[in-house]
């Protein structure tokens, strides 16, 4: 035999030198190879500047329009012959979780796939992992498929008790955010509201699971009221498929492809050479992905490539610029000037046929959310569509930068609605002179100390803030009308501060459209006149990489579209990927502000 030969390959050594030839070919993708995916936690709307990904060469976090685009085209791939992945999350926001078990069943009903975990803790863990063909888990792990609940905070005893009083005034007996100040327990508004997105969550989960394991919805309302279940019970349930370790998951992937020496289930997928080559789905997306770089000048006789443009809002909306508090970490927060420029700047590319806004947000300023929402209708009337995206939680304020859009897409169990108004302070004065915190003022004019937290409103004071949450009201009904089409006596009768799910509020004319991110494009491109299947670029705004923050723009105009600034573009977002992403300072924030829900 050759391979005994000194200096000689064999021909293992030339199938191992083959395949590395054909990987580097390839990008880095391996032929045959299982992409693995870990989610403790689901994939992030965004990812910021994070200077420990730098030095450790982590590179950035995989984010959910990235997972959920790199999954959708694994399904197509040759290369790529299944998917597994560790689904063990805790809790989550509905929506982006809906998102990725769309991408999941979509790959799951072309190729084979396997979610595995040490336990399942919660109910949206398993309904994300009911979408693989295979569930394992772990001898001693549970399946936490114990339905939804959700409980609130009430504080005003404990506000009595430490001197502090709470002013607020609402538009919409359902505007409950200020309850757990001036509330002792549930109002029937607030108790009615949050139950109806329990039961529509309910109904989506379980619909989901019923048609993905084949077992009827009366019997999993049976099996949540004995969970969390131990193994037998969730086997002989059918709600897990095998007991077994991470390794046996593996092998049992291995053998799901067709790889050799793994038919009899024996084989040991991470020290057998024979073992599909396996890649981390972070990896497969940032070689597969199209760079997202301003477009070159098109070449005489040669046609570009569609663009679209997706616009992000993302964390309470607060006049300015936003960003997080405290650079380069902290809260997010999505400024009203820099959505809008954003927004200029993707409308004045003539390569752009369409915007995307995509909206995760619970709320914020009035006049912030109206300073989008001007130039949302601007662009749209200057005759390039523009559809909201809606992600976990697109609320208020949220819904506020939606509603003129030409159509708005949300997932099932967004939240969203909340279309009503809030405002108010909190008075420590008592809490200050218990503490003999002495404090005294001057004034010029009878309002100037009106929001200081010494004193009450006078009733004059407060006469003023209920006319400006009226009008305010006002303005957000008669414009949630106009932008949907709608009666403002329709608009009326599901406004008043309350939160709807996606599914909900699609019933009710609030949102066109149930899907995610990825339908929410296809709509923009049948909007500009493509074909829903067309091959599209993907650029994102706004730009807030690090070299961005550090060279502001010279003014507020957007950039023109000549070669010179195209190639200063290019080469500033290539150093910019080297650099990450960093956002700007956050201001205040006052009004339509929405509690996170998390089931």
């Amino acid at each position: 035999m050759f391979s005994f030969l000194p200096g000689i390959p064999g021909a293992d050594e030339v199938r191992s030198f083959a395949r590395k030839v054909d990987t580097a070919r390839h990008h880095g993708i391996p032929s045959g190879c299982v992409l693995e995916l870990d989610l403790h936690t689901p994939p992030p709307e965004t990812s910021g500047f994070d200077p420990m990904a730098i030095i450790t060469g982590a590179g950035k976090t995989l984010v959910l329009r990235d997972a959920v685009a790199a999954i959708h085209r694994a399904a197509k791939d040759d290369r790529v012959a299944g998917l597994i992945a560790k689904v063990q999350i805790p809790a989550a926001a509905p929506g982006p979780v809906q998102e990725l078990r769309d991408a999941i069943a979509a790959f799951r009903d072309v190729k084979p796939s396997v979610a595995w975990a040490e336990t399942y803790p919660g109910t949206l863990s398993y309904y994300l992992a009911s979408a693989f063909r295979e569930i394992w888990m772990q001898p001693s792990g549970t399946v936490g498929l114990v339905g939804f609940a959700t409980s609130a905070l009430f504080l005003r005893t404990a506000l009595e008790k430490a001197g502090i009083q709470p002013q607020y005034i609402t538009r919409g007996e359902y505007k409950s955010a200020p309850n757990r100040f001036t509330q002792d327990g549930y109002t029937e508004a607030h108790r009615e509201a949050d139950s109806r997105i329990l039961e529509s969550l309910h109904g989506q989960v379980w619909q989901a699971i019923a048609e993905s394991r084949r077992i009827d919805k009366a019997a999993l309302d049976e099996l949540a009221d004995k969970a969390p279940l131990l193994r037998d019970d969730a086997v002989a349930a059918r709600l897990v498929d095998r007991i077994g370790f991470r390794d046996e998951a593996y092998s049992r992937m291995a053998e799901l492809v067709g790889a050799e020496g793994f038919s009899d289930g024996t084989g040991d997928a991470d020290t057998d050479p024979e073992a599909p080559p396996r890649l981390y789905l972070s990896r497969y997306a940032k070689a597969t992905a199209n760079r997202q770089v301003p477009p070159m000048p098109t070449l005489p006789g040669r046609k570009s490539k569609p663009t679209i443009a997706v616009v992000t809002v993302h964390g309470i909306i607060v006049g300015g610029r936003g960003g997080p508090h405290g650079l380069p970490f902290g809260t997010p927060s999505a400024g009203g000037d820099t959505i809008a420029a954003a927004l200029r700047e993707a409308a004045a590319d003539d390569s752009v046929s369409a915007i995307v806004l995509r909206v995760d947000s619970p709320g914020g300023e009035v006049t912030a959310s109206e300073t989008i929402w001007r130039q949302v209708n601007r662009i749209r009337d200057g005759g390039t569509p523009v559809v909201a995206s809606m992600g976990s939680v697109a609320a208020s304020g949220g819904y506020y930068v939606s509603m003129g859009a030409d159509a708005i897409v949300a997932n099932p169990g967004t939240i969203t609605g909340s279309i009503g108004v809030l405002a108010g302070k909190f008075v420590a004065r008592e809490l200050k002179d218990r503490l003999g915190v002495g404090t005294d003022s001057l004034r010029t004019n009878e309002n100037a100390d009106a929001w200081s937290i010494d004193k009450p409103f006078t009733e004059e004071q407060r006469a003023h803030v209920e006319a400006e949450a009226d009008l305010a009201y006002t303005d957000f009904v008669e414009r949630v009308a106009e932008g949907r089409k709608l009666d403002v006596e329709a608009v009326e009768a599901v406004a008043r501060g309350r939160v709807w799910t996606g599914a909900d509020a699609f019933e009710r004319g609030l949102v066109d459209e149930l899907g995610g991110l990825r339908v929410a494009i296809n709509r923009a491109k049948v909007l500009a006149g493509h074909d829903e299947e067309a091959d599209v670029r993907i650029v994102s705004y706004p730009g807030s990489s690090l070299l961005d923050f550090l060279r502001p723009k010279p003014s507020s105009q957007p950039a023109a579209a000549s070669l010179t600034e195209a190639v200063a573009a290019l080469l500033s977002r290539s150093v910019a990927e080297v650099l990450g992403q960093a956002e700007q300072s956050l201001t205040g924030v006052r009004a339509l502000w929405l509690g996170d829900y998390r089931f």
